[in-house]
């Protein structure tokens, strides 16, 4: 038998329908971190399909794009995955399409970054060193808002209200901008499918946080 000090230490499973939504962010903080390896896109390709039981267009459209990326990883290269990570989003000397929010958003303070790492801080989270992107980088707000949905290491997972309140500042004013351009860039393959996928996940978070 556990003792109290020992019990007290295991957390509780997050909701279901949380889980979920921890999942589908991490998966997208992994694919615009980097090009996804050849076993990644075996998993993708393998998971199963986005069942909708609502008449929701929104909800019907991120079920198809889900449909639509796991076919794009099942025929995509890691690669050539990886080699249209870098053009899109590295590039030499230039990003094609910048995956930094500071590209679309203006500061209230003069600098969109340590205003956000002050709101990080304020939550108790901060960029780890094993990690070389900053922290407007579209894969760094993506991981965050799975950290306040799942918690992580010595992190508990916050409330519904602080997830709202980031995801208005951090997310949902931008990344649907972001995913247009990466959706019209001429060099968009595979990543044009995530980034579909992506902008119909963001906008059903949007809507679901307004009406809680």
């Amino acid at each position: 038998m556990a003792s109290p000090a020992s019990a007290a230490m295991v957390r509780a499973p997050i909701p279901a329908e949380d889980q979920t939504r921890a999942n589908f962010y991490a998966l997208l903080a992994r694919l615009y971190a980097a090009g996804p390896d050849a076993p990644l896109l075996d998993a993708i390709a393998a998971a199963e399909e986005l069942h909708v039981e609502t008449p929701d267009s929104t909800a019907r459209d991120l079920a198809e794009a889900w449909g639509v990326l796991k076919a794009a990883s099942a025929a995509m290269d890691a690669e050539a995955a990886a080699q249209e990570h870098f053009d899109l989003f590295v590039g030499t000397g230039k990003s094609e399409v910048s995956p930094h929010a500071a590209a679309y958003l203006r500061s209230k303070t003069g600098s969109l970054l340590a205003e956000l790492r002050g709101e990080l801080s304020r939550l108790g989270l901060a960029r780890t060193t094993a990690t070389e992107v900053y922290e407007d980088h579209l894969a760094a707000v993506m991981e965050t808002m799975r950290v306040l949905i799942a918690g992580a290491p010595d992190v508990e997972p916050h409330p519904l209200a602080a997830q709202n309140a980031f995801f208005s500042a951090y997310v949902g004013s931008w990344v649907i901008s972001c995913c247009d351009a990466i959706i019209a860039s001429p060099i968009a393959n595979y990543y044009r499918r995530v980034a579909e996928f992506t902008k119909y996940f963001v906008a059903i978070e949007r809507d679901s946080f307004a009406i809680e």
